[in-house]
């Protein structure tokens, strides 16, 4: 082959190259560039809103009623599996905001939050083979929103929140679904808090954050393995070996791999941008990760799917969210 014919075949290929290599690039809109964690996900489908009950199901993340600007609570919900929001048929109960949700074996579950004028202690189930929902026993503590939940064992439980007197409470209860019952069960709680988070990592469950009856943010946290409550070190510490201050309420929650993270929510009198990651293995926490720079909220909804981290919907002042971010920690 002759010198000409040469530069031609390296010019058609270097054209080939580079084309395959933009139509990959814009095949997959997620895809991270180098040094971020975070990128814009498939926009949450229905209303923009804050303060909906959300649960995780067979690798989807179910987002369920809250408070839509300009026309106040709503029933109507979507799943979303990573790459398309479905809408599931509407909660059967009176619509809410901040009420809470959790999935056993196959069911999803929500209950309590607020119609904006009353407190609820109803709670639905969620068929996730059917698409259907069904009344269950009732949540037997006082009527709230607010409220923090989680599954462990195959039982649910549902604890803390608040009314709207602003009456906080310390209580948690655990739902069996085989008998559809609810028993109250001991804690070490040292505020009546509402609005805390939590997340499960290997089978045991740990709470805390949340906002109390006071000028300072509770920093007590605690892991649950269904059994019995450890006190953990605490979310506010400065000492010879760590300083940190991971207190925050009405932030987002998810697990990927061994590690916890608390994102967004709001630490104080300010709405916060910081993604806090739980460390068990350590009992130590740490704000080294990417920020929620664009559009930080509260009262959003977290969960992750096939090692990558959600956060969607949620508000910050006047603007209430529709948007969905992806967390891919690196």
């Amino acid at each position: 082959m002759n010198k000409k014919n040469w530069l031609l075949l390296i010019l058609v290929s270097a054209i080939a190259f580079t084309s395959f290599s933009s139509c990959s690039k814009d095949d997959d809109e997620e895809t991270p560039e180098e040094g971020t964690e975070w990128t814009r996900s498939i926009v949450f489908k229905n209303d923009p809103r804050n303060g909906a009950a959300g649960f995780t199901l067979d690798k989807k993340g179910y987002v369920i009623g809250g408070y839509v600007k300009n026309v106040g609570v709503v029933n109507d919900g979507a799943a979303f599996d990573g790459k398309t929001w479905a809408d599931i048929p509407d909660f059967p109960g009176a619509a809410r905001q901040m009420a809470v949700g959790f999935a056993i074996d196959g069911n999803g579950f929500v209950g309590t939050g607020s119609t904006g004028t009353e407190d609820l202690q109803d709670f639905y189930k969620y068929n996730a083979a059917t698409k259907q929902w069904t009344k269950i026993a009732d949540f037997p503590g006082k009527a709230r929103y607010g409220a923090v939940a989680f599954a462990i064992g195959g039982y649910g439980y549902v604890g803390l929140g608040s009314t709207k007197t602003e009456a906080k409470f310390s209580d948690f209860y655990r739902y069996d679904p085989k008998t559809d019952t609810w028993t109250e069960i001991n804690v070490p709680f040292k505020y009546k808090k509402a609005f805390a988070f939590s997340f499960v990592i290997d089978g045991k469950a740990y709470v805390g954050g949340g906002n109390a009856t006071s000028s300072a943010l509770p920093e007590d946290f605690y892991s649950f393995d269904g059994t019995t409550w450890t006190a953990l070190n605490d979310l506010n510490r400065d000492d010879a070996n760590y300083t940190y201050d991971a207190r925050k309420y009405n932030a987002a929650a998810f697990v990927l791999g061994n590690k916890g993270y608390v994102v967004s929510g709001r630490s104080g009198t300010a709405i916060s941008s910081s993604v806090f990651e739980y460390d068990p293995s350590s009992d130590t926490w740490n704000d080294d990760r990417t920020a929620l720079t664009t559009d930080a909220r509260e009262k959003a909804v977290g969960f992750a799917i096939d090692g990558v981290g959600y956060i969607t919907t949620g508000v910050n002042s006047s603007f209430i969210f529709d948007s969905t971010f992806a967390f891919r920690p690196e």
